[in-house]
């Protein structure tokens, strides 16, 4: 525990900060690592308020677009749930449902983008 204290004590001396609410760690190196610090439980209660969609991909295991589609929403760090419908039947009937007709198809809230493309799935991810 002490080795912490001193450990942040000397951060600070160095010439680091932290921000509370920039959410990140200075190291007075010219870089800043993606920590979130949270200053009081207000703070935690807004970053969990922010509802995100439910994104949702309907896949098969080989389709080169669908391999794409996640590898760009990944690089976008957005969340999602992947269907195979050739190996779920479940997934295969939602799929037929939303007139399903290639893949990949993406389900994002209410929202449907059939094939592929990333930019009007991260849009609506966004909220536009």
């Amino acid at each position: 525990m002490k080795i912490i204290v001193l450990s942040a004590a000397l951060l600070l001396v160095v010439g680091g900060s932290v921000s509370a609410e920039a959410g990140m760690v200075s190291t007075g190196l010219g870089k800043a690592s993606s920590k979130t610090v949270l200053a009081d439980a207000s703070a935690a209660k807004k970053l969990n308020s922010r509802s995100c969609p439910t994104v949702e991909i309907f896949v098969t295991s080989w389709c080169g677009y669908c391999k794409m589609m996640e590898q760009a929403l990944d690089k976008k760090g957005i969340a999602y749930r992947t269907y195979d419908v050739e190996k779920d039947d479940h997934a295969a009937k939602v799929y037929r449902d939303l007139r399903g007709r290639g893949v990949p198809l993406v389900r994002v809230g209410s929202k449907v983008v059939y094939g592929y493309d990333p930019d009007t799935v991260i849009s609506y991810v966004n909220g536009k």
